[in-house]
């Protein structure tokens, strides 16, 4: 029984020996390479574009190795644009009533005196009763101060003719005295009624013919200066009193970043210092800009600090509300990978430059891109110093790089 066992044992161990062959002999066979080529291949050729010379000489491929250049120290602080407070007005009503008009929408831009709506109001009609009376007693107080008057005259001939007393004389002088202090007094009056219709831009008498729109009775609301109309809050028919906001006006030609930077950083800028801006919508483009103010404390939760970046915006392009990142140039310089605007091209949305790595084969390698300067655009990560890259001719490689991923797919 015991011989039986160890001869069972001996055959299985020779069958397992026997099949470990026959499956190291099929990978040896040019079929079994053939795969494993296969899978390594397709391992390295992702993101490989192959192009002989002639391609390469059709499609303008230029290439040249990466050289580290001294590039100015910079530090970068981010924010967003916002409008500049200088540079907005808040309109409000001059007088309650009921909104009769409104001649402006969103975003329309207006000049300075532009009539942006109307109010009716009572105001109107009592400013001018105002205005009346204070006329009428202006007259009255001057016609009884000329009265007043010749009786002070009268008074004195009589005392020279030794006709009459001197204290008819002295109540004369009082009497004209109080006529010239109700004049002045009517006066002022009067031009206190004439302010008010003069800041509710009316007329001073009621519209002798009526058309029938009553716009001669109406408040108009004025646009302070040349602007857009940034926010509306009046509508035909809302009553509002006096002092309700009713239209907010900004001139965009100017705007404010409102950045935060890192306590570290606060030693290396101060006020009026120039800066670069940058936004999202115009890659590789910059904008200049002055630091107006850093703020006064530090953010609690995030240990940054406001600083207010004043940029100019002639030409409309920037908006507000958008991410926006200032580039501050600081002493001394550092190395850094300079390329060629035209050497990055986007794929699937990120930044790919193409890298050479034999006469024929061209690696698709993602970079991170940092600073646009004159020398190019740097290069953050992906690429070292002393590899070749491509200069020109990058959308020809580009183009093959989609094509084959097409067709694999």
């Amino acid at each position: 029984m015991k011989l039986l066992l160890v001869m069972f044992a001996a055959l299985a161990l020779w069958s397992c020996q026997s099949k470990g062959t026959a499956a190291a002999s099929k990978a040896d066979t040019p079929a079994g390479n053939a795969q494993s080529g296969a899978a390594s291949k397709d391992r390295s050729d992702v993101g490989i574009i192959v192009l002989d010379q002639t391609a390469q000489e059709k499609g303008h491929i230029v290439v040249e190795p990466l050289r580290a250049r001294q590039a100015a120290a910079t530090l970068t602080v981010p924010g967003k644009l916002s409008i500049s407070e200088d540079q907005t007005w808040h309109v409000g009503s001059i007088a309650g009533g009921r909104v009769d008009e409104v001649s402006v929408r969103l975003g329309d831009s207006v000049r300075a005196g532009q009539i942006l709506g109307r109010i009716h109001s009572h105001d109107v009609h009592e400013a001018r009763a105002g205005f009346q009376q204070a006329a009428t007693e202006l007259e009255r107080a001057r016609s009884a101060g000329v009265y007043a008057k010749q009786r002070r005259d009268r008074a004195q001939r009589l005392l020279d003719l030794k006709a009459g007393s001197r204290q008819d004389l002295e109540t004369a002088d009082a009497d004209l005295r109080n006529a010239h202090a109700a004049i002045e007094k009517a006066q002022s009056e009067l031009e206190k009624e004439r302010a008010h219709l003069a800041i509710l831009h009316v007329p001073m008498e009621d519209p002798a013919s009526d058309d029938g729109n009553g716009e001669e009775d109406d408040v108009p609301v004025f646009a302070p200066a040349a602007a857009l109309i940034w926010e509306r809050k009046a509508t035909v028919g809302s009553v509002v009193n006096v002092g309700d906001e009713l239209f907010t006006l900004s001139d965009t030609s100017s705007l404010w970043m409102i950045a935060a930077a890192n306590e570290a950083d606060l030693s290396k800028l101060h006020p009026e210092q120039p800066v670069r801006i940058s936004v999202r919508a115009y890659p590789g483009r910059e904008f200049a800009g002055r630091i107006l103010k850093l703020g006064e404390q530090l953010d609690p939760d995030t240990h940054t600090l406001q600083v207010r970046i004043l940029v100019p915006n002639q030409q409309g392009l920037l908006k507000p509300e958008m991410y926006a990142s200032a580039l501050v140039r600081e002493s001394g310089v550092r190395p850094a990978l300079f390329v060629p605007e035209e050497a990055i091209q986007e794929v699937n949305g990120v930044s790919v430059v193409f890298v050479r790595r034999a006469p024929n084969d061209f690696e698709a390698r993602t970079v991170r891109t940092g600073q646009h300067t004159d020398e190019g655009t740097e290069i953050l990560e992906g690429l070292t110093a002393g590899e070749t890259v491509v200069v020109g001719g990058s959308f020809q490689l580009k183009s093959q790089l989609l094509k084959s991923t097409i067709q694999e797919n």
